[in-house]
């Protein structure tokens, strides 16, 4: 039982990337190995339990031509989205918030109306574009996923199901017309093929369009130690001065950059046709500030690995004393992010008794490559462990208020990023 197979050299999982995805550059620096792990979101069910699971490389690297932070091994994007994908957008209220606000902040920025489009892409159960059309805008979903797509269409939310490619842009701008906004959150540093889905974004964009992206900011990955947010749907790590570079190359110009708390530290671009938006301040400021902590120097790459090790030191060390003193230990939340940190430290349940879930599609399967059982939240209350690990620690405030009863009762959190505390 719980056989793993590496994808070491099998072209029919994935490939190596040899090159910068933004600037085509060779000279790749390794940063982190983070080990052979699954992929993050592949939750077996108990009947998959026997099956082998296919493990792939797991290692951040830095382009020394224009400080891109990258992943150099690419999962195939059908195995990543397309078998029982199990993501589902903001089942916080924090996620939901920020959706709300974004759509009323872009709105008012753009003076979108009934006859502007918007367009998302990777929309999942549409819960932006829900923001958006309850401002006035038409809009438009596209994505790959059959399970979010066919709830966002539940939601009343149009949605393309496919990949993003410039040949979908076309046929996208034949039948619904040029887009005003086309929004990419947490997706833009997903697309495995940059230029194609670029060049479609200009395809579908109004002459005075705006693209907006959103995603983790890697300067805030770097200096709190946020290395559970590398995983394979991951493939790039964004930041404000290979992004500005890549988009003039592409014939866009990133005209506003701004700084968001949200996923523990991330940056929202906008980027225009060169010349359609006056270029703001913001986006000098944020490279100024990116070089001046040290992002783009291989010292400081290399100290941040170094702190990771050491944040696995002490986190299986924590563990380890609190299982020895006979205390049980539970994952608060399941989340991809999480599994590349289990992985990595080798928690399983040896360590860890159980996980638990809001999200219903991942209760009662287990997490991948560590098979830990997962359960609803609600069995924390009536099982009362000493400790909950909360792994979606981007949302632990949240997370905490609803689970007060758990502390009521004496029991205790666990955050482990970027040093694990008890709370």
């Amino acid at each position: 039982m719980k056989k793993s197979r590496s994808a070491r050299a099998n072209e029919a999982y994935g490939r190596m990337s040899h090159e910068c995805r933004m600037c085509t550059s060779p000279d790749l620096k390794p940063v982190l190995d983070l080990g052979h792990q699954p992929h993050s979101d592949s939750f077996p069910t108990r009947e998959q339990l026997d099956d082998a699971q296919v493990s792939y490389p797991l290692r951040l690297v830095a382009c020394s031509a224009c400080g891109l932070l990258q992943i150099d091994y690419l999962v195939d994007p059908k195995i990543l989205y397309q078998e029982d994908y199990l993501y589902v957008s903001s089942t916080t209220a924090t996620g939901k918030k920020h959706y709300t606000e974004m759509a009323e902040s872009i709105v008012r920025l753009f003076h979108l109306g009934p006859e502007s489009l918007v367009i998302d892409i990777g929309s999942n159960v549409g819960v932006l574009l829900g923001a958006f059309r309850t401002q006035g805008p038409r809009v438009l979903g596209v994505d790959p996923a059959k399970i979010p797509v066919r709830q966002a269409r539940t939601n009343g939310i149009d949605t393309v199901e496919d990949f993003f490619t410039s040949k979908v842009a076309r046929r996208i701008k034949k039948k619904y017309g040029v887009a005003s906004v086309i929004t990419g959150t947490n997706v833009f540093a997903h697309l495995h093929e940059l230029d194609d889905a670029v060049s479609g974004m200009k395809t579908l964009l109004a002459k005075d369009g705006v693209v907006i992206v959103e995603a983790p900011h890697a300067l805030t990955m770097i200096n709190n130690l946020e290395y559970d947010t590398i995983y394979h749907q991951h493939v790039s790590y964004l930041s404000v001065r290979p992004m500005g570079s890549y988009l003039k190359r592409m014939g866009l110009e990133l005209f506003r950059v701004e700084e968001l708390p949200i996923h523990g530290g991330s940056l929202r671009y906008f980027a225009g046709f060169p010349g359609e938006h006056v270029v703001e301040p913001s986006v000098n400021i944020l490279v100024q500030k990116e070089e001046a902590g040290g992002i783009y120097d291989t010292q400081r790459l290399s100290r941040f690995a170094r702190d990771v090790a050491e944040q696995k030191h002490a986190l299986v060390t924590l563990l380890l004393g609190l299982k020895t003193d006979g205390k049980r230990v539970v994952a608060l939340s399941a989340p991809a992010k999480g599994n590349t940190l289990l992985n990595y430290c080798h928690l399983d349940t040896a360590i860890i008794d159980y996980a638990t879930e809001r999200n219903p599609l991942k209760i009662g399967r287990y997490t991948p490559g560590t098979y830990i059982p997962i359960y609803d939240d609600r069995r924390i209350l009536s099982d009362a462990p000493d400790y909950a690990l909360i792994l979606a620690w981007n949302f632990a405030e949240e997370i905490m208020k609803n689970m007060s009863d758990f502390k009521k009762r004496g029991g205790k959190f666990i955050l482990p990023i970027p040093k694990p505390v008890i709370v």
